[in-house]
């Protein structure tokens, strides 16, 4: 961290946020591609039924949580953070760490999301709310983990969860990354006022979410984790626009798997120019960054559309219970397939029809839903409730052969 502005550093009076969106001639294609993002996105979600989308939903909160944190340097896997979900930790404290940064990451997701979907008055953009976000990942970090982090290792400097940082900082241990800290509360409130979701109409509301995503990272509001608060509230923004309400997509994901593009075109768009006193940004690199944002989004809602095509699931389920089928210690009976697939097909199902849909007695029918609902295949909120979709994390590469590369799953 550097505490000194150094001379040709902008005076906290003359800092603009400018432009707030890109303008012409640059503004017409990137409408193109925010059309193009709303239209796919909307047709990915009208795939599959709400219950099965929550399903779904929680594990690409973990693909979110993994490649987010990927992004920060820190690498564990899908297994071992549903063991950090658990409150399972490796003894390696490197490993454990990692584990603890995806739990909070999920759980501060999962509960940021609910708030933006239920409240109708909430203003994303507020300082209270990006320090809200801050707060909630902290929240479910341990105690003596919030510390700023280097890659030596955690430093005495406390984060201050939810907490404006009051220090100047350095991304890269040499360069001052951002405003003055004594700047950054104006412009914090200029950001608020700027881009809320609601102040925008149409194709617009998508080029601001880009068009904010790049303020926020610059902004470097707090004294650590902005990067994480940046796409956890990207992913907010686009729930708060209507899009991608079940994350049925990450883009966490896209941003990780393009990690070194990403930091070019934040970087490169970081650098304002003074123009008549003020310093602002160029509205050329604005655009180039909102162009490359959306990209990764497009890129994002294809590869999940090519996952979720209904016809391949379940022929995938059936492929599962073949295999099973033929598994000496834990075998399953084919009629099983029959009964995910219609599940998987309407989001939920009452337990009484399972006996027709299996095509066989109550008796046997039960016998089968609980072995189903014993193995996390199907999932019920009691003994008489509907049975629902179960997607344990042994079952995803079989339904989904593309979601998690061997890696993710921790298989190399």
């Amino acid at each position: 961290m550097k505490e000194n502005r150094p001379d040709n550093k902008p005076a906290k009076e003359s800092i603009s946020l400018r432009p707030y969106l890109p303008g012409e001639p640059y503004i017409g294609e990137l409408k193109d591609m925010a059309q193009e993002i709303t239209a796919a996105s909307a047709a990915l979600e009208g795939r599959v039924t709400g219950e099965t989308a929550a399903g779904l939903g929680h594990h690409l909160r973990m693909i979110n949580s993994y490649y987010s944190n990927l992004i920060e340097g820190h690498k564990t896997t899908i297994a071992d953070i549903q063991m950090a979900l658990g409150r399972n930790f490796r003894e390696d404290p490197e490993k454990k760490y990692a584990q603890e940064l995806c739990a909070a990451h999920v759980e501060a997701e999962k509960k940021l999301m609910e708030t933006v979907l239920s409240a109708e008055a909430v203003n994303i953009c507020t300082p209270a709310f990006l320090a809200k976000i801050h707060a909630s990942f902290y929240r479910f970090l341990p105690k003596e983990h919030r510390f700023t982090h280097t890659p030596a290792g955690f430093t005495g400097i406390p984060v201050m969860p939810g907490r404006l940082r009051d220090v100047n900082v350095s991304v890269d241990g040499r360069l001052p990354h951002g405003p003055d800290f004594t700047a950054l509360p104006a412009l914090v409130d200029r950001f608020a006022e700027t881009y809320p979701p609601e102040n925008f109409h149409g194709d617009e509301r998508l080029i601001a979410m880009a068009a904010s995503h790049h303020r926020l990272t610059w902004l470097h509001p707090f004294r650590d984790g902005n990067g994480r608060v940046a796409r956890l509230f990207s992913g907010l923004y686009l729930a708060r626009s209507g899009i991608n309400r079940c994350s049925l997509w990450s883009l966490s994901r896209g941003l990780s798997r393009n990690k070194a593009r990403y930091m070019m075109e934040l970087w490169a768009t970081d650098s304002p120019e003074e123009k008549q006193g003020v310093w602002q940004f160029s509205d050329e690199l604005l655009a180039d960054f909102c162009r490359f944002f959306f990209s990764v989004c497009i890129d994002q809602v294809r590869f999940m559309e090519r996952l979720l095509r209904l016809d391949h699931i379940e022929s995938r389920i059936d492929g599962y219970v073949a295999m099973r089928a033929g598994d000496p210690e834990r075998p399953l009976r084919m009629e099983a397939a029959k009964l995910l697939r219609a599940v998987f097909m309407r989001g939920s199902v009452p337990r009484g029809r399972a006996g027709e849909i299996l095509n066989m007695s109550q008796r046997n029918a039960r016998r089968i839903v609980a072995g189903l609902l014993g193995e996390g295949l199907l999932a019920s909120e009691s003994h008489r409730a509907p049975l629902r979709i179960g997607l344990p994390i042994h079952v995803l590469p079989y339904y989904f052969p593309d979601l998690y590369d061997p890696s993710v799953m921790g298989e190399e």
